[in-house]
């Protein structure tokens, strides 16, 4: 039997509120999954955040890390990352898997581009207390190695059939790193996944067409949306559709982002789209 996997429970940002933290912490109990925090109750610097992350994911000691809440301070960690993995022994090693969303969506970024490394887009270690129990266990279920293909169903804006590069996040978080070194172009077919919440549908346009077109041209096979925060994602796909390729397969109503159902995606596996009139399905390889 295959020891359970270890986590470190990493702050990239800003501290989190005391007791969600220690909320979130009971939920992992209860999963029985072992732990061991890193979270200090004030606000260091960048360079810090960073040197203690590095520390953290070369140490070889976690399956994975997890974030215990977001933050967009998590963009300003890059620049000194770059520097601390700037040598060949930290380039070699096994990395562990990183876990959590919104802002967190910078750093999985980040590790795709610079080592291909997956992430798993799921709740923080704030948000496992209001998280539906549906979503615990099959998270824990990844995390411990029972499942190897995760289906999720959503609805048709338009239909096809595309598989692909499974990237996306956070949108606006998404959009802030074009046009810079850290944006990760892709040649290969890519199927992008974006949530968000407490923005105005003029900027999840402008975000999203930003994210359209520092990608090669029709490298992007398939678009699909989570909760977007009280923005109606039909709305805000009809908003920018005739910019979008006639090929491109568009689903919505995905259950993922800032909500009690926020069900885990794999960034950086491989999965196919299936969006058909009666639902759209995305199947995605652990």
């Amino acid at each position: 039997m295959e020891p359970p996997p270890s986590v470190a429970i990493v702050q990239p940002a800003s501290p989190p509120d005391q007791e969600s933290f220690e909320r979130g912490l009971e939920v992992l109990k209860k999963l029985g999954i072992s732990f061991r925090s890193f979270v200090e109750f004030n606000e260091s610097s960048p360079p810090q955040k960073a040197f203690l992350l590095c520390e953290i994911i070369t140490s070889g000691k976690y399956s994975y890390v997890w974030a215990v809440r977001g933050g967009a301070g998590c963009i300003k960690l890059l620049p000194f990352l770059d520097e601390l993995f700037n040598t060949p022994s930290r380039s070699r090693l096994q990395l562990p898997t990183f876990i959590g969303f919104s802002d967190i969506t910078t750093l999985f970024i980040y590790l795709w581009k610079k080592f291909r490394k997956k992430s798993i887009h799921a709740p923080m270690i704030v948000n496992l207390p209001e998280t539906d129990k549906e979503v615990k266990d099959l998270l824990r279920a990844i995390l411990i190695g029972e499942i190897r293909e995760i289906h999720h169903i959503g609805e048709t804006y338009r239909a096809g059939l595309c598989r692909g590069l499974l990237l996306g996040g956070n949108l606006t978080t998404f959009a802030s790193l074009c046009g810079t070194p850290y944006f990760p172009l892709e040649e290969a077919p890519i199927i992008l996944f974006f949530e968000d919440r407490g923005e105005k549908q003029y900027k999840l346009e402008r975000s999203l067409l930003q994210v359209l077109y520092s990608f090669p041209k029709n490298s992007v096979k398939g678009l699909l949306f989570g909760d977007l925060g009280g923005v109606d994602p039909k709305n805000l796909i009809r908003s920018i559709e005739d910019f979008l390729s006639q090929e491109l397969v568009v689903a919505f109503n995905f259950s993922f982002g800032h909500i009690p159902k926020n069900y885990p995606l794999i960034f950086g596996a491989e999965v196919e789209l299936k969006a058909k009139v009666e639902s759209a399905e995305l199947i995605v390889k652990i």
